[in-house]
């Protein structure tokens, strides 16, 4: 049957012609593929904010809590028995030293004094004529050593008898107010019993004691805030550190001088700020940026540029130093100038491509 071989030709020719066909079209399609796979696809990342490393003052202080006192501060007690017979000044009047605010009966003491004089006056008397006798060698040497004896034996009693009459008057020991009148006329005055206080304002200070941890950083001159809360606060320094370490609760004691005119009174309760460390220039982070790896290690991510234009963050290790507030002092591990990741740090790892935001 000749007629079919030109048929089977057709359809061998028609099938050639229409793979031809889907090939060229594929081949079409391919080179946008090709074309787009050959660029590299720029790897932008995860976007992340920052904290500029700049050189930063820092300053550490530390509180401790004190006791406002004055060693002007005398409570008046009596040096012997008797009846208060006056109270010569009121209380809240200013007082002078030596100025007389209590006077104790003498009468007694008069009675003596007045026998005591009598017997001086004999005695006085008798030694003078014993002396003009035994100058002119008359008379043995044991009399008139007798009455040489005797009066000054009377003399210095009368001595001792005037300085009790003295103490029978209550005297202000230095310049100051009469605070406390405990004196009352007609009572009995004990020995050792008080009567009453005079207080100077002048020259307070606030004792406080301070952990021996800080032993080895106070010193005397050191700046002190001294905080009495709704009275005032004063600035200060510490005046004096002391030279022994409480074996009862392991402190040091420090004194620290009050300016005069303060508005603070003896044993009001006070809060001291003491400033052990001031830096002009630092490295300060807020401590809200620093995060604790496993094994206790403080770090941060750093954007680290890379040559082929893209940022990764690279972990840093910190030593880190004292605190103040919300900051901390980075003594190790970053430089100024460097950028640490503080938005979205918990959501990254080191090495990975991040981007930062209004750099884009």
């Amino acid at each position: 049957m000749p007629f079919l071989f030109p048929i089977r030709l057709t359809g061998i020719m028609l099938i050639l012609s229409s793979t031809v066909f889907m090939s060229c079209g594929s081949s079409e399609t391919a080179d946008p593929i090709a074309e787009e796979s050959s660029t590299p696809m720029k790897l932008k990342g995860m976007a992340v904010g920052v904290f500029d490393v700049q050189p930063e003052p820092f300053s550490h202080r530390f509180s401790i809590q004190g006791n406002v006192e004055t060693d002007m501060n005398s409570i008046l007690t009596a040096e012997f028995a008797g009846i208060i017979e006056e109270v010569m000044v009121s209380e809240g009047a200013p007082v002078r030293e030596g100025d007389a605010l209590i006077r104790i009966n003498t009468d007694v003491l008069n009675r003596s004094r007045a026998e005591l004089q009598t017997q001086l006056d004999l005695a006085t008397d008798l030694f003078n004529r014993q002396e003009r006798l035994w100058k002119q060698s008359i008379g043995s040497e044991l009399d008139f050593m007798q009455a040489q004896n005797q009066k000054t034996a009377l003399e210095n009693s009368m001595k001792t008898l005037l300085e009790q009459m003295d103490m029978a008057i209550i005297r202000a020991p230095f310049d100051g107010i009469l605070d406390r009148c405990l004196a009352k006329t007609g009572e009995m005055a004990l020995p050792g019993s008080p009567l009453a206080r005079v207080i100077d304002l002048r020259d307070m200070y606030v004792r406080a004691s301070v952990s021996d941890h800080y032993a080895g950083r106070v010193s005397k001159g050191m700046p002190a805030e001294v905080i009495v809360s709704g009275v005032d606060t004063l600035m200060t320094q510490i005046g004096r550190v002391g030279q022994f370490i409480n074996p009862a609760n392991r402190t040091l004691e420090l004194t620290l001088p009050l300016p005069n005119g303060s508005a603070l009174l003896p044993n009001m309760y006070a809060s001291v700020w003491l400033q052990d460390l001031a830096l002009d220039s630092a490295v300060v982070l807020p401590s809200a940026l620093i995060q604790q790896d496993i094994k206790g290690h403080d770090y941060v991510f750093v954007a680290a540029p890379q040559q082929d234009g893209t940022v990764v963050a690279e972990k840093r290790n910190l030593n880190v130093g004292m605190g103040s507030g919300d900051y901390m002092l980075i003594q190790g591990g970053l430089a100024f100038g460097e950028q640490v990741v503080s938005k979205g740090a918990t959501r990254i790892v080191s090495g990975q491509n991040i981007r930062i935001i209004g750099e884009e």
